[in-house]
């Protein structure tokens, strides 16, 4: 009892000599420079302590109490502002006074940004590192969370190829760096693994991304593609805050594709019109627009979001935030709905030496999953305009053509459900025994789980008579903790912050599965499997399956500056993962930049405001996404389907095959990357820009080897051999066009280019063929699309060059030498490299207004430098097969000479420039500081805005819109716009908020 007695007092002495000590305090405004305006929420700190800081309130001042006596440093920043610091002298107990005029920046050049375990300032940064917050952020409504910042950071594509209201965005930091592992980057939630749509886009305080791998070598194996730190709104002042958003969108697609209608048909009928082959069209005696039958004319969506933020930053604050999400698609049927509910709660003891923080989300998702849509829209396309949909004894219409399918059934005959539920909860607790030394603890649980049903009726297109049902489920759990140590110091000019951790992440995966035909009723859908009669006549599934992974990491960092003039930062990660072989269990990724701030020398003229020079080099890593990869494995079946029975008591009973062969060497895919860049700002913080220069090499890339049986056990194996090499440039610039008191105008654009390259596949135990075709046409044509060689790039397209079309309508193209042919005599080597799926230019320019009330804010992105394949020109401008609908084009000439009257085949008149512009985003607005009757009292603010998206595209491609899937994971077929395809729509979006 005496031990805990003495140990409980010793503990309080720190405590006992903070309030010994002679103390002040430190008040004072924190204004708009050119205007003079209080600033709210703007944080001031003195020194380094980190509990010696205070938040503005609505006028602008602040207090700080139990600050040492001496002479000391206070430093106030504000998003959006230069960050000022001024030497304040601090008498015991006395009130010192300092006010701080801050200059507005074009850049958040001096703000706090997430980095790996920590924050970092912005000035203070020495990699490649993007950041937007909350009042930057892309306006319009979002799909996800990586909206937010399309077009906003360089060098991170973010793409909308479908208009599915399932579907999310596809996102690409720095181009492809692999060939068999994901492209996606390691996305981060308030620092545990998450995605992007884990939270509300509405509860996101800033998105920051790590590009290059001195930044990102933190996280080790899993930051190869770059990590995206997502950060939550917390509570920051000192009063409750009480905000609803609610918007309301509309949307059609954005460009119909021009298909014959059913008067085009009736007169082409009605003229005996004949292909060149002597086809004719059949003319049904009917009208029918396939594609409005099945579409809903005008989708409504809406989203509310209800959030609370109370209490005190110093001692217990919480936030909680609400959201429904209900979003209808173009096709009936077609919707998602979502639910996200979110809870912080933080408490600050002992003048913050000891904070915690637990964190609550929760996430339900629920939309209609009985049809394949994309499928839907190639029938709703192809259908006979003249046919119907019903035949006189009120059954479906149907005709037996190949692949030809009544829509209307698909949709009434399919039906089923998906349901996601997932469940975080994460708490952190900090320690500060000592004021230099920061220590934490962050531990939590991840749940998610998802189930799927579907069912098709007895009348259904594919199987009549025979009806049938499926039930999945998945659930994954992860367990995450992670203990760090920070130490921060300052002496002789030199600050020092040293973090030291350690990391522990185990998953498991569980799934399971059902189905059964022969139901003996439809009305139970896919809830009475039982009733099914398929099991004796092998025609029921049943499965399951279980998979874990465990990932530990040792990890440390040092960031130095001396004098805010020279900067420095060195990371270590040493990782284990048991993804890896036996030989390779752990592995080591360092990371190291350095910083020169080149505007605190004489040399530098004087309308720099701010520059530094920046330099890094880092070693990051990708894991296999199978846990088992390393080991050999075996089935009771291969992949390709065939079975090996054996006579087991006078039955033929099925045995154990290997299906993989063991790699004790298996490991990580290792990226090595350098990166020069420049941060500045001109003429008084009015202009900011960055430049970034990057060579990333990945190694030990991954790839499938055929090798010899025996002695191996199966056929081929994965192994570690590839080299790939991806080199860019990025740049930003931001101007502040306007800056006065009721008008201001800021401007920004950005730019990147990326070449990528494959340098090796092969080495002394591993060879490969020197290219491997991938990408398919699908039926009828069945042919590879593109072509990836050693030395050229991922995306090239590989098929026929057509030139021309002979006076019979066949196609004349060039063979290896240069030679027009016909394509008759064409052979398989006379195909070539016909353009790129991957642009290699990609451009944005943003603009942001606002006079008085009003703000009008436009987001305009495009891509240049590469091209489409054209499946719906590929596969409907031919007049070939008149029992499909075809689009109008396919009575056009052909090169300026006669129509076509060749079968269908893959040649490069159907790849075409996929250059464009858009007009992605526009929001206009309004704000109400003062507010009519009872509102007045209560509600602080309001704002009522409309806004679209996908508004206009300026571009030569003939399809229905170029903006086409170019990140394509492990696919390798960017740059194709496929004839089943769910079309891209254009929103139109109506919403108001309320701050009370």
């Amino acid at each position: 009892m005496n031990r805990v007695v003495v140990a409980l007092l010793l503990a309080s002495l720190p405590l006992k000599w903070a309030h010994a000590q002679d103390v002040g305090s430190v008040t004072g405004a924190v204004t708009d420079k050119i205007t003079g305006a209080a600033l709210v929420g703007a944080q001031v700190s003195i020194g380094t302590a980190t509990r010696l800081s205070a938040v503005t309130g609505a006028d602008g001042r602040f207090v700080i109490e139990g600050v040492p006596a001496g002479e000391t440093t206070a430093r106030a920043r504000h998003i959006g502002y230069a960050t000022v610091a001024l030497s304040v002298t601090v008498v015991s107990g006395q009130t010192a006074t300092a006010d701080f005029p801050l200059q507005p920046q074009a850049v958040e050049l001096e703000g706090l940004v997430v980095v790996g375990y920590g924050t970092q300032r912005r000035e203070d940064i020495t990699g490649a590192v993007g950041s937007v917050t909350a009042k930057d952020f892309v306006q319009t409504p979002p799909r996800d969370i990586a909206s937010l910042v399309a077009g906003k950071i360089p060098g991170l594509i973010v793409n909308t190829p479908s208009g599915d209201p399932a579907a999310g965005t596809e996102v690409l930091l720095r181009g492809f760096g692999t060939l068999n592992a994901s492209t996606s980057p390691l996305v981060l939630v308030d620092g545990v693994p998450g995605d992007l749509k884990t939270v509300a886009p509405q509860d996101v305080a800033s998105i920051d991304v790590l590009k290059d791998a001195s930044a990102a070598a933190i996280y080790g194996s899993r930051a190869a593609n770059g990590v995206i730190l997502i950060t939550t709104k917390r509570q920051a002042g000192d009063r409750p805050v009480l905000r609803y958003d609610s918007y309301t969108s509309a949307q059609r697609i954005y460009k119909m594709p021009d298909f014959l209608t059913a008067a085009d048909v009736e007169r082409l009928a009605a003229d005996s019109f004949k292909t060149p082959a002597g086809n004719t069209f059949s003319d049904l005696g009917h009208a029918t627009d396939w594609r409005r039958v099945v579409m809903r004319g005008t989708p409504i969506s809406y989203n509310q979001n209800v959030s609370v933020m109370g209490g005190t930053p110093g001692a217990t604050n919480y936030t909680a935030s609400f959201t429904y999400q209900n979003d209808e698609g173009m096709f009936q049927k077609s919707n998602n709905r979502a639910v996200t509910g979110r809870v912080n709660i933080g408490h600050s003891m002992y003048d913050g030496k000891l904070t915690a923080d637990l964190n609550m989300v929760s996430r339900w998702e629920r939309r209609f999953d009985g049809v394949d849509f994309n499928y839907m829209w190639r029938q709703a396309t192809i259908r006979n305009p003249t046919d119907r949909i019903y035949d006189d004894a009120g059954n479906y219409q149907i005709r037996g053509t190949y692949f030809y399918t009544n829509p209307v059934q698909m949709l009434n005959t399919y039906g089923g459900d998906y349901e996601s539920r997932d469940l975080r909860l994460h708490g952190t607790v900090r320690l500060r025994p000592v004021e230099p030394l920061t220590l934490s603890l962050l531990a939590g649980t991840d749940r998610g789980e998802w189930i799927d049903g579907t069912w098709r009726s007895l009348d259904n297109p594919d199987t009549p008579g025979l009806n049938g049902a499926s039930r999945s489920t998945s659930t994954n759990e992860s367990q995450v903790l992670e203990a760090t140590g920070t130490y921060t110091g300052a002496f002789g000019g030199h600050h020092v912050t040293l973090l030291g951790g350690y990391s522990h992440l185990d998953r498991t995966d569980e799934g399971f599965n059902a189905n059964n035909d022969y139901l003996y009723s439809d009305l139970f859908g896919y809830n009475s499997l039982q009733s099914g009669s398929g099991l004796p006549k092998g025609e029921a599934g049943l499965g399951s399956s279980k998979s874990s992974y465990k990932t530990i990491g040792f990890f440390g960092r040092l960031n130095w500056d001396w004098n805010d003039r020279f900067l420095a930062m060195l990371s270590l990660r040493y990782e284990g993962d048991s993804r890896f072989g036996a030989d390779h269990k752990w592995g080591v990724f360092p990371g190291a930049s350095l910083g020169w701030r080149l505007s605190h020398e004489s040399f530098v003229p004087a309308f720099f405001s701010d520059l530094k020079l920046r330099a890094g080099y880092g070693v990051t890593g990708i894991a296999p996404s199978n846990p088992y990869l390393s080991l050999t494995t075996y089935a009771y079946q291969l992949p390709d389907g065939r079975t090996f029975n054996y006579p087991v008591g006078g039955q033929w009973v099925p045995g154990l095959v290997p299906v993989r062969n063991a790699n004790p060497d298996l490991r990580w895919e290792k990226k090595a990357e350098y990166n020069v860049g420049v941060d500045f700002s001109l003429f008084d913080y009015r202009m900011a820009g960055t430049l970034d220069l990057y060579r990333r090499d990945t190694r030990d890339m991954l790839y499938n080897y055929n090798v010899p049986v025996p002695p191996y056990l199966y056929n081929s194996i994965l192994a570690n051999v590839g080299h790939m090499r991806n080199e860019g440039v990025e740049a930003s610039l931001t101007y502040d066009v306007a800056r006065g008191t009721t008008f201001r105008w800021q401007a920004s654009a950005n730019w990147s280019t990326n070449r990528n390259r494959l340098l090796s596949l092969s080495n002394q135990v591993y060879q490969a063929d020197a290219c491997f075709e991938t990408g398919y046409t699908g039926e009828p044509i069945q042919t590879s699309t593109h072509r990836v060689c050693i030395g050229g790039p991922i995306g090239d397209f590989y098929g026929y060059k057509s030139v021309d079309i002979s006076d019979t309508g066949e196609w004349i193209v060039l063979d290896s030498l240069g030679n027009r042919i016909p394509i008759t005599q064409a052979k398989a080597n006379d195909r070539r490299i016909l353009g790129n799926g991957v642009p290699k230019h990609y451009l944005a320019f943003n603009n942001f207004i606002r006079w008085g009330n009003l703000d009008f804010s436009v987001n305009m992105r495009g891509a240049f430098g590469f091209q489409i394949l054209n499946f719906g020109r590929l596969y409907y401008e031919n007049l070939n097969n008149t029992q499909y609908n075809m689009l109008r084009s396919a009575l056009d000439p052909v090169y300026g000479k006669h129509v076509l009257d060749y079968p269908l085949v893959y040649v490069s008149y159907y790849i075409e420039d996929g250059d464009y512009w858009k007009v992605d985003n526009a929001t206009l607005g309004y704000t109400f500081h003062r507010l009519p009757g009872f509102l007045s009292s209560a509600a602080q603010s309001a704002r009522v805005y409309v806004a679209g998206r996908n508004l206009v595209t300026i571009t030569g491609y003939k399809g229905m819109d170029p903006e086409v899937r170019t990140v394509t994971g492990t696919d390798l077929n960017p740059g194709t716009d496929p004839r089943d395809q769910y079309p891209t729509t254009r929103v139109f979006t109506f919403g108001f908020n309320l701050t009370f």
